[in-house]
Parts: structure tokens; sequence; C-alpha cells
């Protein structure tokens, strides 16, 4: 049948799809491949209509019969990379996108998807050149200026990132992801107000974009009478019509304005809802997390580093890594803010790079670490990172690396990189749970959002913690008490200092002053000199916290040891 028989049927399955009548179109387009099986673009109106109801299963295979009629069809490539990127399986995206590109070089909304999908991915350079060529293509295109500032970003451009954002909301004002890119940046620099000023703008142009107003919430303290706060309040009560994740970050949103006003009953009511709906949407495998564990502390024996009487103390000039590590919430945030304040110390945030690294050797836990062949891996490992993290002109001797579930691979570190400075920071396990409870995490950390999950994980993190003292060579680890360093910050600072083999600078006092971007949840605090207000925060929500309390009694009592470098041999 000539494929000219298709035109009239497709053309007015077209024309409902474009009026929004989308089951009509579906039906439309359903009955004209019983007897046009073979045209590609009856597929795709179909497959339109089908992804326009929800249902992505059929319009999947729609598309991929498109694809099957006429393999060059780069719109088809294109919409099955939207739906891809939608249930979040960028690697089939990115390859969706990229066949769409390589068909139609010149297609600025495939290269820009591309782009952030590559992003996702990781993949910043093949990100950012995609992206580069969407503007090229079409310099209009606010979006791709969106997503190159995040690029950007990622890749510690400050500047050029916001410039970025800036061109993308001169093209297009009412831009909210583009207003609370802005706003994030303006935060994560220190200035407060111009955070505000974009993340109020974001929630005008959208006044239900949970993003901005989570992100209003955490960058000021909420005052009584403030506009948005009913502004939050109105967005959250209507969160049933929004995806689950917006509903999840509204809900913490909500609970962080009302535990500023001081309504801590219904801020945990918001809090507990938040984190139901977030492991509804993101379980945790306490099961796997057990069984590595396990595995790390039989492979990980005394005997392994029996060679090894102390770890080696830093050399004068030498480079030195530096890990901070605990739990998240637990400060660790706050002391790398202090150490960056050094003038021989950068402060490289939370890098993925050891993990990276480790990764493959998941699998291999527990191979025996005494294998010749295994160490001299790990000893190229710990070449590898050293140059992956000195570069793009990093002067500093000390490089701090603040990740804190790097605690997990301490064994694997001492052998990796034997000069490596280790930091566990420490905070009240009640302090820090509720804490993390009350923080909706970007990404990871799936355990924080169920109390009794999130105890069992602190108890797992202390018990490794537990095994890394007594096996590692004396002096690999310092334990840093968050309340010890808010209640003395220039002993503790010395005592950090001086394990780093760092002269005395009085500019770690006025860590709130220094011009770093921080990219964590804590970004807001570490601009503030230092305070002791949250210090015994959860006694605030006490009543809803007796399991958890119950839960950690074993680890409640004052630590032993802190202040004082582990000397377990």
């Amino acid at each position: 049948m000539s494929p000219d028989t298709a035109r009239k049927p497709r053309a007015a399955a077209t024309r409902l799809y474009a009026a929004g009548q989308h089951r009509a179109a579906l039906k439309a387009a359903s009955a004209a491949l019983r007897t046009h099986p073979g045209d590609a673009g009856l597929w795709n109106v179909g497959a339109g209509a089908a992804a326009a109801l929800g249902l992505s299963a059929d319009a999947e295979r729609f598309w991929k019969k498109a694809l099957a009629c006429n393999p060059g069809f780069a719109e088809a490539h294109y919409n099955l990379g939207v739906l891809s990127y939608q249930r979040r399986d960028y690697e089939t995206a990115a390859a969706c996108y990229a066949r769409a590109t390589a068909l139609e070089p010149r297609n600025a909304l495939a290269l820009n998807n591309l782009g952030a999908t590559l992003r996702e991915l990781g993949r910043l350079d093949q990100a950012e050149a995609a992206l580069r060529r969407a503007l090229a293509a079409d310099p209009q295109l606010a979006e791709a200026c969106n997503n190159l500032a995040l690029v950007l970003n990622a890749r510690k451009r400050f500047d050029e990132a916001c410039a970025c954002l800036d061109r993308a909301i001169g093209l297009k004002p009412q831009f909210a992801e583009a207003l609370l890119s802005r706003g994030r940046l303006c935060a994560e620099a220190g200035d407060q107000d111009g955070a505000i000023g974009f993340f109020d703008a974001a929630i005008s142009a959208r006044p239900d974009y949970a993003d901005a107003h989570l992100n209003r919430a955490l960058v000021s303290k909420a005052e009584p009478g403030a506009p948005w706060i009913g502004r939050v309040e109105a967005a959250w009560q209507g969160r049933e019509r929004l995806t689950p994740e917006a509903a999840v970050l509204l809900s913490f949103a909500v609970g962080k304005a009302r535990e500023d006003l001081g309504d801590y009953e219904a801020a945990f009511c918001a809090y507990a809802e938040g984190n139901r709906r977030r492991y509804a949407l993101h379980p945790f495998d306490e099961a796997a997390e057990q069984r590595w564990i396990e595995a790390s502390m039989r492979a990980f024996s005394r005997e392994v580093y029996a060679h090894v009487s102390n770890a080696p103390a830093p050399q004068a000039g030498a480079r030195l890594p530096v890990f901070v590590v605990g739990m998240p919430r637990s400060g660790t945030t706050l002391v790398e803010q202090v150490l960056a304040s050094h003038p021989e110390v950068f402060g490289a945030g939370e890098l993925l790079t050891l993990r990276e690294l480790v990764a493959p050797l998941k699998a291999a836990v527990p191979a025996p670490a005494r294998q010749p062949a295994w160490r001299q891996l790990l000893r190229l490992l710990g070449e590898e990172y050293r140059a992956r993290v000195w570069h793009g002109g990093i002067k500093e001797r000390c490089v701090v690396d603040k990740m804190p579930g790097n605690y997990q691979f301490l064994g694997l570190l001492a052998l990796m990189i034997p000069e490596a400075r280790v930091i566990n920071v420490r905070r009240d396990p009640l302090d820090t749970c509720f804490s993390c409870y009350a923080t909706p995490f970007n990404e990871g950390h799936a355990y924080t959002s169920d109390l009794a999950v999130l105890g069992r994980q602190y108890l797992r993190y202390q018990r490794l913690m537990d095994h890394w003292r007594a096996v590692l060579p004396p002096g690999s680890i310092l334990e840093v008490s968050y309340e010890a360093l808010v209640a003395d910050l220039e002993g503790e600072t010395r005592r950090m200092l001086g394990y780093l083999g760092l002269p005395w600078h009085a500019d770690c006092l006025e860590f709130h002053r220094t011009a770093r971007a921080v990219r964590t949840a804590s970004f807001l605090q570490v601009r503030q000199p230092i305070y002791t207000r949250s210090v015994a925060r959860w006694k605030r929500f006490e009543r809803h916290l007796a399991p958890l309390e119950e839960l950690l009694a074993p680890v409640l009592a004052p630590p032993q040891g802190v202040g004082q470098v582990a000397a377990v041999g």
C-alpha cells in the first residue's frame, strides 16, 4: 500500500493530538495502523498520545514500531530519549539522543537534552560539548544556557556558570529553573540576599515549584508573618496534585518553616510525611549494606597492616590528601570550611573520586588484601586519585575531600594513599540522626527516611569506625567532636592543623568569611560565625524520637578518646 494513503488518517490523528484530545488521537492512530502498519508517522502520533495519557509502556512500544518502519526517524529516537530520561534510565536516554543528533546534527533540542543527560551520567566534558553545539545551533535556547551553567558549576567554573544563567534569564525572564539555579549559586557563594531574591522570583514564576520553596526555606530562618511562609503552606496544601518527588520537597520545606517558628509538633508531622513519601520512592537495602560492612571487616584485619607501625608523618611541602568523614549532618562541612580557610588548604567539597575508583573492587572484597598484585593495584589507584584531585591549577598543598560516606573505604584508603590524613567528625548521635531525618538529601542516603533504619545505619557506622581504629596504623584517624569544635574553635582547629602538619593561621577562625562555593545542605550555616544552637536540637522533638533513642542507647554515652588521635595498635 502506498505511504500516501496513510497521509489523511495521520493528519486527522495529528490534529486531535495537537488539540489536546489525546485519547481520541490514540484511538484514531490505532485504528489507522490496522490498515497502515508500515507508517512510521502514525506510530509516532500514537506514541505521543499514549505518553500524554501516562501509558509509557504503550508509548515505548509505538516508538519502537516507528523506528522498525524507519530507523532514520530522528523524532522517534528523540522521543524515546525523553521517555527514558523521565524514567531516569540515563544510559538509554543518552543513546537515543545521540542517534537523534547524528541524524539531525543541528537539532538544538536534541543536543540540549543530550547534554543534560550526559551531565546526569557525570560525563561533564561530553555534556559541555553537546550543550555548546546546542547553543551554536540556536543561540536563543534558554534551556541550553541553564543546562550549560549546571555543567560549568559542577566543574567549579562559578563565574562562567553565573554568566550562562544570567543569559538564560535574559532570554526567558520567567524561566523558573534558571532562576532557581541562579539562586543556588548565590547561596553557595554566601550571597543570602541574592539567593532569596532569585528563589522568590522562581516561586512567582511557578507558585507550586517545590524545589524553589525548599531552597527558600533553607536559605534563611522563617520569621512570623513572612509572606513566603503562606506561599509554601499554600503550595503544600495542593501537594496531591504534584509529582511524588515534589510532594516530598514541599513537606521538608514546610517542616523547616514550622520548626523555625517553634511549632515543633507540626514540623515533625511535615518531616514525617516527607520521609514516608521519600522512603516509598527510594527504599534502602539494609541487607546489602550489612553484607558490605561484614565483608570489609573480614578483608581488612589487623594483619593486613602489620608491616606499618604508624601512619607516615606529613612531609614538608608534599601534597597531602585529607579525607573528612562521618555520618551526614555531623559537622563535616564545618570542619572542611575551617580547614579551607587556611592558605595551604583547598576545600574540594564532596568528591566522588574515591568512590568511583574503588567501585570495581567492591566485588572483590573480601579478597585477601595481603596479595602483592592487589596491593600494587591499590597503589596505582592511589596515584590515579592524586592525579584527578590535583587538577585545574590547584596550588594548595592539602586538598580536603569531604565525602562523609568515605568512612566505608578507610581500609582500602590506608593501602592506596598511606600518607592520607583522615578526620572523623562525630556529633551527638541523636542530633546527627534527627538532622539527617529533617534533611531532604538530593540523592543517596535513603536510610535517612526511616528512623529505625537510620538508627541501625548509625550503629553500623559506629561499628565500622571502631574496627578501623582497632586495625589501622596508629595516627591514621583524628577524632573531632562537633560539640567540642563549636565550644572551643581555636583549640580544636590548632589540633587539626597540627595533625596535618600545618602552621597556625588565624583566618581559620574567620571561616564564615572564606570565599568559596559550598554545595552541601550546610551552605547557610558555614556562612555564620560559630554558634551552639544546633546542639541538642533533637530535644525539641524528643516525644517522637523515643524509639530512636532506645535503639541508639549503646552509643549515647560520651565517646571515649574524643580529642585524641587514635593510637590503638
